[in-house]
C-alpha cells in the first residue's frame, strides 16, 4: 500500500511540475521582454491664464470643475479706463492728421512764395539790365541805377529765403511728396500706432480661453483688481493628458521610443489603456531637481536613479473611464522591439511631418488620437502571466 501511495503521490508531483512548466516559461518570457513600473501618474500641459493688462473683474463667466472650448469668454474687465483711452488716441490721430493738412498748406504757400520770388526775380532783373544800359546813353542818373542794383540783390536773397522756406515745408512732410499718400506720415503713424495701441488693450478686457479644457483652481472673483501676469485660473486639457512613469536606470536599457504600452490605473482595476513610449527624459529626475545632489563631497552612498519616461494614449479614454491629473498608474511596456530611437519623440515627427505646431489652433486634435490605429484596442481585461 506504501508503494502505491508512493506512486501516487510521486505521479502528482511530476504531473505538478510539468503543468507548472508552461506558465513558468511564459512568465519568464514575459518578464525579460517586459519591464513595469508603479512609479507613474497621469500628466500633462496645464494652461494658466491672466491678463496682460490691470484692471478690475466686472463679469465672470466660468467656475471651478466647469469644462470650455477654445475661445469661450471666461471673463471681461471694466472697459470704461480704456475706452477713455480710445477716445484720446482716436483725438489724437485726428489732430495729427490736422497737422498734416496744415503742413500741407504750408508748402503750398512755400511753393507760392518761390513763385513770388521768381516773378519779382525775372522783373528786377529786367530793370537791372535797362537801368545799367541806360546811364551810358546818360539819360538815367547814377542814382537810379544804384537803386536797381539794391533791388536785384534783394529779390536775389527773397528768391533763396523762399527756396529755403520750401525745403522746410517739404521736411517737415518728410521729404518725399510722390512715393507717399497724404497722411501717410510720420506723425500720423505714430498717432495710428497710439490708437492700435489702445485698441488692444481695450480688446484684452475680454480673457477668453486659450484650448479646450477644464477649469480649475479658480482664484478670480467680481470685483478683484487684478495686475498682468497673475495667475487666474488653470484649464486642464483632458484630451491631452499623458503619463509619465519613472523607470528605473537599470530598466530603461532596451526601452525605445515607439514601443507599445499598457497602462492600468489605480482607479480603474484591470482594465488596461493602450499606449507607446513617445519619448525618454534625457536626464533623472535628481539631475532637474531645485537642489541636486552633491555627489563629489561627503560621504556618498550610491542610488539608483529614475528616469522620466513620456507615455501617451493610443485613443482616448472611453467617457466611463476618464482620466485626471496625478492619477496613479501601473505602466508596463513591452521592449520586445528594440529598433526605435533613444532621444527622439513621436508626438514631434509626426508635426514635423505635417508642418503643424501642436495644438497652436483651437480645434486642432490631439496627438494621442492622431497617432492611434484602427487596430489598437484602448481597454482590455488585465492579464497577467
Amino acid at each position: 500500500m506504501r508503494s502505491v501511495s508512493r506512486i501516487i503521490l510521486l505521479g502528482i508531483v511530476v504531473v505538478v511540475v510539468l503543468a507548472a512548466i508552461y506558465p513558468t516559461y511564459r512568465y519568464y518570457l514575459y518578464f525579460e521582454s517586459h519591464v513595469s513600473t508603479d512609479d507613474a501618474y497621469v500628466d500633462g500641459s496645464v494652461s494658466l491664464v491672466s491678463s496682460r493688462i490691470p484692471g478690475t473683474v466686472a463679469k465672470l463667466y466660468v467656475l471651478e470643475n466647469w469644462k470650455v472650448k477654445a475661445d469661450d469668454l471666461l471673463l471681461t474687465l471694466d472697459t470704461r479706463d480704456y475706452q477713455v483711452r480710445v477716445a484720446q488716441a482716436e483725438a489724437q490721430l485726428a489732430r495729427a492728421k490736422q497737422s498734416v493738412d496744415e503742413l500741407y498748406a504750408q508748402l503750398q504757400a512755400a511753393e507760392a512764395g518761390v513763385n513770388l520770388a521768381g516773378s519779382q526775380l525775372r522783373e528786377t532783373q529786367l530793370d537791372f539790365n535797362r537801368a545799367k544800359a541806360l546811364p551810358e546813353q546818360n539819360v538815367v542818373s547814377t542814382q537810379f541805377y544804384d537803386q536797381t542794383t539794391t533791388a536785384l540783390r534783394v529779390a536775389v536773397a527773397d528768391q533763396a529765403l523762399a527756396e529755403h522756406q520750401l525745403q522746410q515745408a517739404r521736411a517737415a512732410l518728410g521729404g518725399d511728396m510722390v512715393d507717399h499718400a497724404r497722411y501717410d506720415r510720420p506723425i500720423v503713424q505714430q498717432a495710428q500706432a497710439i490708437l492700435e495701441a489702445a485698441k488692444l488693450d481695450l480688446s484684452y478686457t475680454e480673457i477668453h480661453s486659450p484650448i479646450t479644457g477644464i477649469i480649475t483652481r479658480k482664484s478670480v472673483h467680481v470685483g478683484n483688481r487684478i495686475q498682468p501676469g497673475e495667475p487666474l485660473m488653470a484649464i486642464v486639457p483632458v484630451d491631452r493628458l499623458y503619463v509619465t512613469a519613472n523607470f528605473k536606470e537599470t530598466q530603461l536599457t532596451n526601452v525605445r521610443v515607439g514601443q507599445p504600452a499598457d497602462i492600468e490605473a489605480d482607479i480603474y482595476p484591470g482594465f488596461i489603456f493602450r499606449g507607446h513610449v513617445d519619448s525618454i527624459s534625457v536626464g533623472t529626475g535628481a539631475a532637474f531637481a531645485l537642489l541636486p545632489p552633491e555627489n563629489a563631497t561627503g560621504n556618498w552612498v550610491k542610488v539608483v536613479q529614475r528616469v522620466p519616461v513620456k507615455v501617451v494614449l493610443n485613443e482616448q479614454p472611453p467617457p466611463d473611464k476618464l482620466l485626471r491629473m496625478g492619477l496613479s498608474v501601473e505602466v508596463t511596456v513591452d521592449i520586445t522591439d528594440k529598433r526605435g530611437p533613444l532621444l527622439s519623440s513621436t508626438l514631434q515627427q509626426m508635426y514635423q511631418d505635417r508642418q503643424e505646431i501642436p495644438w497652436a489652433t483651437p480645434g486642432s486634435q490631439p496627438a494621442q488620437q492622431q497617432q492611434s490605429s484602427p487596430n489598437s484596442a484602448i481597454g482590455q481585461p488585465a492579464v497577467r502571466p
